[in-house]
């Protein structure tokens, strides 16, 4: 299926990556993308069964919510993403598993860990987590935490290393996580990833100088200043200049909007600056009484193109609902206004996209997405991905 051209971007087509109607698949963003040249794909997301008939289950509560009977699926294409082979699906991590085996899992030494070249192009990083449930020591009631792992894969995501290590948050931080949007690799071949934290809510950069075996918090990116929000969906690109730029999304703060911050060592960040402009989208003049609510913006996936230009895909979850993108051209200075890629869902749960540039030079987007199709809750969440040239 095409789509009319929208600003810079031009030559859309739409396909589907995983739809079924009996499951529930999303949040690639959560789980990442890699792209291993010759054609050769990899999208991980979350694949749940779902029977569409109660609120519980289409919803994202780590307690009962769908992620909760999900694996974290990979998925290959071996021709430049026009057709997904489900024979060849890798499941990289069970959240259904009982929570004894996810914790004897979690609490193996990592110095058991093997020591892998992840300099290769076939290596893959996979930052998970898992929701468990423990007794308060003081008052008995059951107590959520949320722990973050790594593991690795040194041959394209088929296998994937046994012994995990597990990312502390930072220091008086509670909290962390991070989606799988690829990690920096620095000039003496350390890699730095954003991670965001909390309380209160907050961006921070960590590295590893040994392939992730192991980690270091090296500085706080972003923080909301107003106090009234978070940064939070952060994402790292290194310029050529060796600039490293961290894009987010502040979420009910002093500003509600994609934003960036740029570092010249890891250690010290401007101030996130907004990258969007309200009053400039092409959706205002399509508003309809009665339609869905949502959010303006979500989930920002930045990629630098081989030409040196900058898109950020984005879901946009206020109606009319779907994905976009913004385009610099001058590593970041300025913004292009939001160009749409589709905007033809039936509702807002929508959007964390992973990109990449393709071999012949056109981005392939990844996302969840919804139609209607006769399931409720506005149809059934499904893998759907876009392919886009820019003008």
């Amino acid at each position: 299926m095409s789509h009319p051209e929208s600003g810079f971007i031009q030559s859309i087509h739409h396909i589907k990556v995983d739809y079924d109607p009996k499951t529930y698949c999303g949040h690639p963003r959560q789980c990442g993308m890699k792209n291993f040249g010759n054609g050769e794909l990899a999208v991980l997301y979350w694949r749940a069964p779902c029977n569409y008939e109660t609120e519980k289950d289409v919803s994202h509560s780590q307690a009962d919510g769908y992620q909760s009977r999900a694996k974290a699926i990979l998925r290959r294409s071996l021709d430049h993403g026009q057709t997904w082979l489900p024979e060849n699906d890798v499941v990289v991590w069970d959240e259904t598993k009982p929570v004894a085996e996810r914790m004897r899992f979690l609490g193996q030494d990592p110095a058991g860990r093997e020591l892998l070249d992840m300099s290769v192009p076939e290596a893959m990083y996979f930052f998970g987590r898992t929701t468990i449930f423990r007794p308060d020591p003081t008052t008995g009631r059951n107590m959520m935490c949320e722990p973050v792992f790594l593991i690795r894969s040194a041959d394209k995501g088929h296998t994937w290393e046994r012994v995990p290590v597990t990312i502390p948050p930072p220091p008086g931080m509670t909290s962390i996580l991070k989606d799988n949007h690829p990690l920096a690799t620095l000039p003496d071949g350390a890699v730095v990833g954003a991670f965001t934290a909390g309380q209160p809510g907050s961006v921070w950069l960590y590295g590893s100088e040994n392939y992730g075996m192991t980690w270091q918090c090296l500085s706080r990116i972003a923080v909301d200043k107003a106090g009234a929000g978070r940064p939070t969906y952060a994402n790292l690109i290194l310029l050529p200049s060796g600039r490293l730029q961290c894009y987010m999304l502040m979420l009910s703060g002093g500003f509600h909007a994609l934003c960036m911050s740029e570092s010249d060592d890891c250690f010290t960040w401007s101030e996130p600056r907004p990258i969007v402009r309200y009053g400039h989208g092409p959706w205002a003049t399509r508003w309809e009484a009665g339609a869905h609510r949502g959010v303006l913006y979500r989930s920002p996936w930045p990629l630098r193109l081989r030409d040196g230009r900058i898109v950020v895909v984005f879901a946009r979850r206020e109606y009319p609902a779907g994905i976009a993108a913004l385009l610099s051209e001058d590593d970041g200075k300025t913004w292009s206004d939001a160009a749409i890629i589709r905007d033809d869902a039936s509702g807002g749960d929508l959007g964390y996209p992973v990109a990449t540039e393709l071999d012949d030079g056109r981005i392939f987007t990844a996302y969840y997405y919804q139609l209607q199709d006769g399931n409720r809750f506005d149809g059934t969440r499904f893998i759907g991905g876009s392919f886009f040239a820019l003008r």
